[in-house]
């Protein structure tokens, strides 16, 4: 018999000792009380057959996966949770845009690997409740592991849908869908990761939408443009004129100033909020001014014939703080990401601040070799938090390379006074 047969035979009886151990744990029976027949959503957690999760289906289960065991674990256990599900995120964006056809089990294997240990060294200081509830889940994902190492090479593992629910279900989903892939604002997702501040209502700009004054702005010539607009940007407040400019060679300065000065204010309004020592406060101002710039050049929007579109790249990251929609779902809103380069900034500040104070400052970057806060702040903002040594070489690759010199050149500009030097991106 040759070597793949006998791996495909193995792989099944691993299937099938896994649905068997799968009812026991669904049923709470002993091996001696086996079940007479095995729930259908068990028995689809392990047969390589039906239809293959997608990846919002998989990104809405370790959400919701992250959430329910959160709610179990000490706080120094749901810290280290929340650092799973952002690498996690950060590894999907970077799966999606590869074109996988089946990145489930791929991704499904790296984020078990960093749960496991954490859920299953919380278990003894549990309910027995909450620990009986952990242990079976473990117990499944550990199982669904250990087919997936053997399935994979031969295209014989997938993750289905009801697989998901299944394990969800060890969890206790309640009424809830543990698959339903949302846009809305999660508050207890930001919660869990430490967001806890109000986030600002959303004000998108009125040019992305084909409404009257579109067709207006369409119809107006540059000229007349300049002098009906112009004289009302006096009379706005929250930086809406930002919202309808894309400036022209002439207006650079102008714009870039105005930028300045919202940068400036949104810098200020987190650290309002914010226990950050003095000291870091200077420090924290100049990686928001040298990411902006690193990002987008301080932009929110570009023209598109007379409409304007939000700044985007290939992975999905939007707007003058390039924060990605799929990273960053459901703690932010993905009309004001795309179409307010307020909210935009302000998400961006606030994520900075994050990976600042509870990554580059708690883990003590400034303390390595070659260690520094800023560039430490910026790898984990591109790279998520386990890029947070890339700029030291910590698994740095030639492109990331080349991304983390740009920002500290350009943090190197920033921090000697040189906020304005931006205008470099346009030519000037």
């Amino acid at each position: 018999m040759g070597l793949k047969n006998s791996t495909i035979i193995v792989y099944f009886m691993a299937v099938a000792a896994l649905i068997s151990g799968m009812a026991l744990i669904a049923t709470g029976l002993s091996a001696r009380e086996a079940p007479k027949s095995v729930d259908p959503r068990l028995a689809a957690l392990a047969l390589p057959t039906g239809a293959r999760a997608d990846w919002q289906q998989w990104d809405s289960f370790v959400t919701f996966a992250v959430k329910r065991l959160a709610q179990e674990l000490r706080p120094e256990q749901s810290e280290q949770v929340s650092e799973v599900f952002l690498d996690a995120r950060y590894e999907l964006v970077q799966v999606i845009v590869t074109g996988a056809s089946d990145p489930v089990p791929t991704l499904f294997v790296d984020t078990w690997e960093r749960l496991s240990p954490i859920v299953k060294q919380s278990v003894p200081g549990l309910s027995q409740q909450s620990a009986s509830q952990l242990t079976s889940f473990a117990t499944a994902m550990d199982g669904l592991k250990s087919l997936a190492d053997i399935g994979r090479q031969f295209g014989l593992f997938r993750i289905t849908p009801d697989a998901l629910r299944g394990a969800a279900q060890l969890l206790g989903t309640g009424n809830v869908d543990p698959l339903a892939y949302t846009l809305d604002i999660d508050s207890s997702l930001r919660n869990l990761l430490g967001f806890t501040s109000s986030l600002p209502e959303p004000r998108p700009s009125p040019l992305l939408e084909q409404g009257r004054l579109q067709q207006l702005r369409e119809r107006a010539s540059a000229a007349v443009r300049s002098l009906l607009i112009r004289p009302a940007y006096a009379a706005e407040s929250d930086f809406e004129r930002l919202n309808e400019w894309v400036p022209e060679t002439k207006e650079i300065e102008d714009y870039l100033i105005e930028v300045q000065k919202l940068l400036t204010e949104t810098s200020d309004r987190v650290l309002a909020k914010s226990p950050l020592a003095p000291d870091y406060q200077r420090l924290y101002r100049q990686i928001v001014f040298a990411t902006g710039w690193q990002e987008s050049c301080w932009r929110q929007f570009v023209k598109k014939g007379p409409k304007l579109a939000p700044l985007a790249s290939a992975t999905g990251d939007v707007g003058m703080m390039q924060v990605n929609r799929v990273t960053w779902r459901s703690l932010y809103d993905i009309k004001g990401l795309t179409g307010d380069i307020s909210y935009n900034g302000n998400a961006g500040a606030e994520i900075l601040h994050y990976y600042l104070t509870r990554y580059a400052i708690r883990k003590k970057e400034n303390e390595q070799p070659g260690g520094n806060l800023a560039r430490a702040t910026y790898s984990a903002y591109n790279g998520g938090p386990g890029a947070l040594g890339r700029y030291r070489g910590v698994r740095q690759s030639p492109t990331w390379k080349k991304v983390d010199e740009a920002f500290w050149s350009k943090f190197q500009a920033i921090s000697s006074g040189q906020e304005l030097a931006v205008k470099s991106c346009y030519g000037q």
